[in-house]
């Protein structure tokens, strides 16, 4: 054996490359998992609420002297609640997988010492929960219309005038 130094490994060797090359692909899996989870948010918030966009034009069409007709307006009312309601559990089990994979992402930015920390930035200056919040008004705006729809209906029903 020779001890050339060609053959020498880099300073901190090859394992240490090796070592950073998986952390970094660890780094770019994990921002890719966060991103991911609001995009799972944000389809099911739009297919969702253009569902009950939709079934509220189709509801508001129904003659309220038909009364066989309003016990479907019912059961469609308490179907869109039920959906309204289905957008913030959604967020909030993507926001599990969201928070750690951010948290990889910040640890990996201390642990190399990146010099631009970009989750760690964003960690400090972005606003916590405001996503969370404009989910709940839009959601609670959908409830109460299906909520005004099921009084309605109701009142068809009992063949009692509403308001």
């Amino acid at each position: 054996m020779t001890n050339d130094p060609k053959n020498e490994d880099p300073p901190g060797g090859k394992d240490s490359n090796a070592e950073i090359q998986k952390i970094l692909a660890e780094y770019g899996r994990a921002q890719e998992v966060g991103q991911h989870s609001d995009t799972v948010t944000l389809e099911v918030a739009a297919i969702v609420w253009g569902s009950n966009t939709l079934l509220l034009g189709f509801i508001l069409e129904v003659d309220c002297n038909k009364s066989n007709n309003q016990k479907l307006v019912v059961v469609a009312a308490c179907l869109g609640i039920l959906m309204s309601l289905f957008v913030p559990l959604i967020q909030f089990l993507t926001k599990i997988g969201q928070h750690i994979a951010f948290e990889v992402c910040r640890k990996i930015e201390d642990e190399l010492s990146l010099p631009h920390r970009l989750n760690n930035r964003i960690n400090e200056h972005y606003p916590k929960g405001a996503g969370q919040w404009a989910i709940w008004i839009l959601t609670m705006f959908f409830v109460a219309a299906w909520c005004i729809v099921i009084f309605n209906a109701c009142s068809c029903i009992l063949k009692t005038p509403c308001g």
